[in-house]
């Protein structure tokens, strides 16, 4: 089986390192440090008004920046709140907050705040979405809608029906637990681990494979998972792991081609250039600049991923001389980027030629989690 998730520790953080067809695209923190995804009773410390914000207070000691745009709801500072983290805490940033909870399910992903019924842009037989939103609307609410998951194609609508209904059922529950539990409570904790191995295994068909002993006996009841006990060799020797980490925190990423990236991240935003390096520039320049930006295109779309780059992202491509080169290359990205696991978005090109993207912050950076030189 060549789409793998392999489970170790290294540097001292417990990681996951995610194959598809033998190629990484993604490390995961297995780490129970992350709060993202967590649902909480939060308490509302202070109103911002010019920002229409609030911080809140959480998980006893904890404090994250709450937006209140589109709240339907007026919120005053002593009020106990349902919240979800959305990003954990970097460095000087607060957690971010969110009162749009959501909720997933094994086919949908209930939406507080958005109530609109959504279909996954990979289902795309359009008998199959006016389907979807012809028989499944009854569910909806002016408090909630649903996104129909792509895995939803495999299961009939009474199936799809019970999960939205267990996934009301389980929203009411929050609702009722926020009326009767102390502020700053827990009120669901996302049990991280094992939450990525079943959405890898579900999503990618693949195994699950560890060395570490605690991680194998909480989840070899829940999910198929190997253990691997090092005696012969170890997972981070067969599979390189220590090099692939080494290469996802270097800031220059080698091409095929002989071209290089610069990837340079700030307190601001993320800076990355493309270089043409020692690429072959002797024949036509504009095809082999397009192609060089090409290349690097894709492999720009799988570094944010693996090293879980997100905020705002400004790339440098090479310098090209006719409009339609950038119209292609722009759509490329998009293309590119069309997989990501978060939303991620090409806005244009500048006037100097740089590319904006913006993408959805979630768990801690590779680099923030590894703040030692590897």
């Amino acid at each position: 089986m060549n789409n793998k998730l392999i489970i170790t520790t290294i540097k001292e953080h417990l990681m996951g390192f995610c194959f598809e067809n033998d190629e990484l695209f993604r490390i995961l923190d297995m780490e129970k440090s992350s709060l993202v995804g967590n649902v909480y009773c939060g308490y509302v410390k202070d109103i911002v008004k010019n920002i229409n914000a609030a911080f809140v207070d959480f998980d006893n000691d904890k404090k994250g920046f709450l937006s209140l745009k589109g709240i339907p709801y007026k919120v005053k500072s002593g009020d106990k709140i349902l919240i979800q983290v959305v990003a954990d805490k970097i460095k000087t940033k607060d957690y971010v907050l969110t009162w749009k909870i959501n909720i997933k399910g094994k086919y949908c992903v209930l939406t507080v705040g958005n109530t609109q019924l959504s279909i996954s842009k990979k289902i795309t037989d359009t008998d199959n979405r006016e389907k979807y939103k012809k028989l499944l609307k009854n569910h909806l609410t002016e408090e909630y809608g649903f996104i129909i998951r792509t895995n939803s194609k495999s299961a009939t609508i009474d199936e799809i029906s019970k999960d939205m209904e267990a996934l009301a059922e389980t929203y009411k529950l929050y609702s009722e637990k926020l009326l009767h539990l102390k502020a700053k409570s827990a009120i669901y904790t996302n049990e991280l681990c094992l939450e990525e191995c079943r959405e890898f295994i579900k999503k990618y068909n693949g195994e699950v494979l560890t060395d570490n002993r605690n991680v194998f006996d909480n989840l070899k009841n829940n999910i198929p998972i190997i253990y691997n006990d090092n005696s012969k060799i170890s997972l981070t020797n067969k599979y390189s792991l220590d090099k692939h980490l080494k290469r996802a925190l270097s800031t220059h990423v080698w091409l095929k081609s002989g071209a290089y990236i610069i990837i340079e991240p700030t307190e601001a935003m993320t800076v990355i250039d493309v270089n043409t390096g020692k690429a072959d520039l002797h024949t036509n320049r504009n095809k082999t600049f397009l192609k060089i930006n090409t290349e690097a295109a894709k492999e720009i779309a799988r570094q944010l991923q693996i090293r879980n780059i997100s905020g705002t992202i400004i790339v440098d491509f090479i310098n090209m001389q006719f409009t339609e080169d950038y119209d292609i290359l722009r759509s490329e990205m998009n293309f590119f980027i069309s997989n990501d696991y978060l939303q991620c978005n090409i806005l244009d090109f500048t006037k100097l030629g740089l590319l904006e993207i913006t993408r959805k912050k979630g768990q801690k950076a590779l680099k923030d989690i590894f703040t030692e030189n590897i």
